[in-house]
């Protein structure tokens, strides 16, 4: 017997059987052994496992808050797979699918590690609270700090691809909301800052940040111009020489009346206007006519530096204008005057436009000066000085007036009446009352 037992195949024989006793003592099905099973198992407590939402539908709601946020489960399992688990492979979840928003109150649901079984979970439920979202769109404020160079200063942001943004926040939050852009230094700049990719942010009226926002776009390009001060004033159009025979402007369109003037502040204050002179004798048909403004001294640059205009040229055409009163200018103190041509003291004067033009004269619209200064006793032929709207001139008629200039006489008469003394003149033309005493 100890000489079978002592022979190499015996023993493994014996191993194998060993083996086979151990395996079974193992694996044994524990419905037909449960107190022999019962013993490889335990129950073991998982402190603090965070809770996850899913199923949120983040275009319509946000997750306020979920309490508790972490919840302690209670699992069995062998000592081997609960050795085997790491804290990470245990997941408590809640469903927020068909939620809308509220306060809720949701079971907890698990996914444990492979072998692991549930006992319990503590607590069981969980409360969350849902928040509607709100999307609004927002003109983009771009605030530069700091100061340019000495003689610079920094002109509008331009933004790209554009200067609106759509916010997406709580609908609570939203009314906080102050303003929605990005701050940019100018400190020191000399040259325009081209380019510059802002990331936006969303701002409460104290200018704190606002976090969680959504924002479409969340980045910008900006241009912030830096340059030398600058002032926009009107164009004044000079017209020279005369039309050709026979043919007026029918209708003048500058693509601009007004330039933008960049140079030192003393130089910006003497200027009102940047004059655009277009030569008459030159326009013989209809084009576009492009002027070059010139630079005034002390001016860096002026945009635009030239001026196109569409102009169109058409036959002339005449118009009568009859009994136009004269407006005398400049008569001497102490002096009348007497019209002696025309006799009936008005002006009948011929102009000549477009068709377009004269047909919408009104009353007033053309006037007749004439100018006495200078002029002394005696006769006189004085010019008279046509006043009409653009492009309409005069073309004949009445050009000068002849007038009698004559000194006033002396007091040709006093009238005594009741103690009140009448001084008149040559024509009898009463001129003070006064007590006589």
């Amino acid at each position: 017997m100890d000489k079978w037992l002592n022979h190499p195949t015996a023993i493994k024989i014996m191993a194998l059987v060993i083996g086979i006793i151990m395996w079974a003592v193992v694996h044994f099905d524990s419905e037909d052994s449960p107190n022999n099973v019962a013993s490889l198992y335990e129950n073991r407590k998982i402190e603090g496992v965070k809770v996850e939402a899913y199923g949120l539908d983040e275009r319509l709601y946000v997750l306020k808050s979920i309490e508790p946020q972490t919840v302690n489960l209670t699992v069995r399992g062998t000592t081997s797979d609960l050795f085997a688990a790491r804290k990470e492979n245990y997941h408590i979840q809640v469903d927020l699918r068909s939620l809308e928003a509220g306060t809720h109150k949701l079971p907890v649901q698990w996914d444990l590690p492979r072998g692991i079984q549930f006992v319990e979970a503590s607590p069981n439920t969980v409360t969350v609270v849902l928040e509607a979202l709100q999307t609004k769109e927002f003109e983009i404020e771009i605030r530069t700090t700091g100061t340019p160079a000495e003689g610079f200063m920094a002109g509008t942001p331009i933004l790209k691809p554009t200067n609106r943004v759509h916010v997406t926040l709580p609908e609570n939050t939203m009314a906080q909301v102050g303003w929605v852009g990005a701050e940019l230094s100018v400190d020191n700049e000399k040259e325009s800052i081209k380019n510059k990719s802002l990331k936006l942010s969303v701002y409460d009226v104290n200018n704190n940040i606002i976090e969680g926002a959504v924002l479409d776009p969340a980045v910008v390009e900006v241009e912030v111009p830096i340059t030398f001060p600058f002032k926009t004033v009107p164009v004044q159009f000079i017209m020279t020489g005369r039309m050709p025979a026979g043919l007026s402007i029918g209708t003048f369109e500058p693509d601009t009346e007004q330039v933008t003037v960049y140079g030192s502040k003393e130089a910006l204050d003497q200027i009102e206007f940047i004059e655009a002179e277009l030569k008459l004798d030159q326009l013989t048909q209809s084009k576009k006519v492009t002027i070059p403004l010139s630079l005034p001294q002390s001016v860096q640059e002026i945009s635009p530096a030239n001026v196109s205009i569409n102009v169109e040229v058409v036959l002339s055409d005449t118009r009568l204008l009859e009994g136009l009163p004269i407006n005398w200018k400049g008569l001497g103190e102490g002096m009348s005057m007497t019209v002696l041509e025309p006799a009936t003291g008005k002006a009948d004067i011929v102009i000549k436009g477009s068709p377009s033009r004269l047909g919408r004269l009104q009353p007033g619209d053309v006037t007749v000066d004439a100018d006495l200064t200078g002029k002394g006793p005696g006769i006189h032929t004085v010019q008279l000085i046509v006043n009409s709207p653009r492009f309409i001139e005069q073309s004949g008629g009445t050009s000068t007036a002849l007038v009698e200039i004559h000194l006033d006489e002396p007091v040709s008469a006093v009238y005594e009446t009741s103690g009140v003394s009448r001084v008149s003149t040559r024509n009898d033309d009463l001129v003070a009352y006064q007590v006589y005493e």
